[in-house]
């Protein structure tokens, strides 16, 4: 019999015990794949949002990230697109607002200028676009309406008032089609925020020379005390949301990888302890101690091997299928990066290794004649 002939036959011939093993193993799997791929399809989407807008820099008020409870004066949108180096400015306020009627507890409302070039780059698939002296009006972004069943002319409560759908849109952001705009002035009324905008992104030119965007950071800076501008990629790394999905999406992932390592080492030791006699056998007719340790090892890699493609298709799954829930419309889109279910069918090949270490290691250093005297 080949080599990876026995250690297949090792494992099937004690089917519940692989089976159970393989499984946590793929569940721990599966939690590394649909946590962390939640979390960097967030942060991928996010960066694409800005990036298709041509954005180089977000400024805010200093202090944090996405900081939905201050603002910054709306009257620098004219100052920061004044600067050398300064192109396309758009400004913008934004919250979230629950629409608990829908069970959606976390619908992004954005406010525009009338003139905003986001109301031209989105795609009107219903209605019309808003308009200046628009009041109680509200453009659906495509998910959103068709999560609500709402259509032009039908109407919509939050901030305890009636608003006319006068459009439906769609684009190439999930955050957007998840969403709602109404005009900047009345967001600003709802929030009793006269005058205030939560950012601006800003295009430098020309767009995306390094350069250039440094030079106008430091310009916008030198605006106000009170605001600081950094490079687009920074901004959404350090989204504090963000920040905190990813660590909460590490730490339950860790946790998830430890215990399938203590699975499969208590299911190695044991199979080595049971085979001590066969193993034995192998030593006494000439198996070298290498040869003695690989036979655990493909062992442990045969089943973490089979724990990878479970897990990972798993997990991809369960991110996919988190996505079409509509209470998480306008967050989450798409299947897992290749990239994180890469890592996933890693880590099982390590966790199989770690597992089987100690197994291996003392299965070669046993002597054959204690071996022996097992039966």
């Amino acid at each position: 019999m080949r080599f990876w002939g026995i250690a297949w036959k090792n494992l099937v011939r004690r089917p519940w015990r692989s089976s159970l093993t393989a499984l946590g193993l793929s569940l721990a799997v599966a939690a590394v794949v649909a946590l962390i791929g939640v979390s960097q399809r967030l942060e991928q989407s996010f960066l694409q949002l800005y990036n298709q807008r041509g954005a180089d820099l977000v400024v805010q008020h200093s202090g944090g990230m996405m900081q939905l409870n201050s603002g910054i004066s709306e009257n620098l949108h004219e100052r920061i697109g004044t600067l050398p180096g300064a192109g396309q400015v758009i400004g913008g306020l934004m919250d979230i607002v629950a629409l608990e009627r829908f069970d959606l507890f976390a619908v992004i409302v954005n406010g525009w200028r009338a003139d905003c070039p986001v109301l031209d780059q989105v795609t009107i698939v219903e209605g019309r676009r808003l308009r200046a002296g628009d009041r109680s009006q509200v453009m659906l972004g495509k998910v959103l309406a068709g999560n609500i069943g709402k259509h032009v002319g039908d109407t919509i409560e939050f901030y305890a008032e009636q608003f006319e759908v006068v459009g439906i849109f769609d684009s190439f952001s999930i955050y957007e089609t998840g969403a709602m705009f109404i005009l900047l002035g009345e967001l600003q009324r709802l929030m009793d925020r006269p005058g205030k905008v939560t950012g601006y992104v800003v295009q430098a030119a020309p767009a995306g020379d390094a350069a250039a965007v440094e030079e106008l950071r430091v310009r916008i800076n030198g605006l106000d005390p009170n605001i600081r501008a950094v490079a687009v990629s920074e901004f959404v790394r350090n989204i504090s949301q963000i920040r905190l999905i990813r660590t909460a999406s590490w730490v339950t992932s860790v946790i998830a990888i430890v215990i399938g390592i203590v699975g499969v080492l208590n299911t190695m030791i044991t199979s080595v302890f049971e085979r001590a006699s066969e193993i034995g056998t192998l030593r006494a007719i000439g198996w070298h101690k290498w040869r003695v340790m690989s036979l655990v090892m493909a062992e442990a890699l045969l089943l973490s091997s089979l724990a990878a493609i479970v897990g990972a298709s798993m997990g991809a799954g369960s991110a996919r299928l988190l996505g079409c829930l509509p209470q998480l419309a306008g967050f989450l889109d798409g299947w897992p990066p290749g990239t994180v279910i890469a890592q996933g069918v890693l880590l099982a090949v390590v966790v199989g290794v770690l597992g089987a270490l100690y197994p291996a290691v003392w299965a070669a250093n046993l002597r054959p004649i204690q071996a022996l005297r097992r039966r």
